[in-house]
């Protein structure tokens, strides 16, 4: 009898995975405080972006008119006019353009550059390199962040002229000059406290994760430090140095609104959220045209409020895929 051959059973193949970084921004968009936060940031962004391109008028555009000063919203003015007769809409664009830019700047330099790495090598490393680091840290966040940030900007405060006239007379940058000193003198006096958090997270994880046998296997085929990592440590802190970065972005953003309503900022004629709220300062203001102070607070309250909440629902979203992992 000849012998039947069986035909194995076709077994349906199991559906791959999405990678595990889709699967926390999957988790992520279906918290709706999250989805609110990542669209608002993500309009608030692209209108600082493209802020010269969708301004309705020149950022000092004047008209000095009875009529057209300290103007209601109207057709013509969406978000009313200032004391000069500028409108406000273009003001406000040009505002969140000087916080995109100031963020990007610092959370390159402060965050990735000084937090990330930083981090990486004193977990790492450990020994006096990490006491280095991280006493370093301790001693700046010991000190009143404002205040030195107002000392430290104040100090260069008489230098600003003189070096804004050498690059105006000297470089293609024109009126631009006095713009671009300050926005670097602020910029360096917040860089210094803005890797004190990322740091201390980063170095956390590190210490745990350079225990694990993928880490000590890499090292005894004799990895180098460098690939070690990028290939096997950072993947690991990533998700908390995101939270911690998203967490501390309202602190950066404040820190430059807080130093240019001081006057110690960015100051007129550039445009900066902290002088617009400053413009409408005072009882007067705030009674007769509350419209100005709406419109020169609102964009950026909803902005720090907005990265508040997305560091939370990261916070839930890395937490509760730790839960189900353990």
């Amino acid at each position: 009898m000849a012998s039947e051959t069986t035909v194995p059973a076709l077994i349906p193949e199991p559906e791959l995975a999405p990678p595990r970084r889709f699967r926390t921004f999957r988790d992520l968009l279906r918290k709706k405080i999250a989805l609110l936060a990542i669209a608002y940031l993500a309009i608030f962004y692209a209108c600082g972006l493209i802020a010269p391109f969708i301004a309705p008028y020149g950022l000092n555009d004047q008209q000095l008119t009875v009529e057209t000063r300290l103007q209601p919203p109207s057709a013509d003015h969406p978000l009313g006019t200032d004391r000069l007769g500028r409108d406000m809409l273009t003001r406000v664009l040009y505002s969140a353009r000087t916080t995109v830019v100031f963020t990007i700047v610092i959370v390159i330099s402060g965050g990735l550059f000084l937090g990330l790495g930083l981090g990486l090598l004193a977990g790492y490393r450990g020994g006096w390199v990490d006491t280095a680091i991280m006493r370093t840290g301790e001693v700046l966040s010991g000190m009143p962040t404002l205040i030195l940030m107002l000392a430290i900007t104040a100090s260069f405060r008489g230098r600003i002229n003189s070096w804004s006239f050498w690059l105006e007379d000297h470089t293609f940058l024109g009126d631009d000059s006095k713009t671009l000193v300050k926005f670097t003198i602020i910029s360096l006096a917040t860089v210094p406290f803005a890797w004190l958090g990322s740091s201390r997270i980063v170095r956390s994880q590190v210490l745990a994760i350079r225990e694990q046998a993928y880490v000590t296997a890499a090292e005894s085929l004799g990895a180098t430090t460098p690939r070690i990592l990028i290939r096997h440590v950072l993947p690991g802190v990533m998700p908390l140095f995101l939270v911690g970065l998203s967490s501390g972005m309202a602190g950066i953003a404040g820190a430059e609104v807080a130093l240019s309503y001081l006057g110690l900022g960015i100051d007129e004629p550039a445009a900066s959220f902290g002088n617009l709220i400053g413009d409408v300062n005072g009882t007067r203001f705030f009674e007769q045209y509350p419209y100005l102070l709406v419109a020169g607070a609102g964009p950026v309250i909803l902005f720090l409020f907005s990265w508040n909440l997305l560091g939370d629902a990261l916070v839930d979203v890395f937490d509760r895929r730790q839960n189900s992992h353990r």
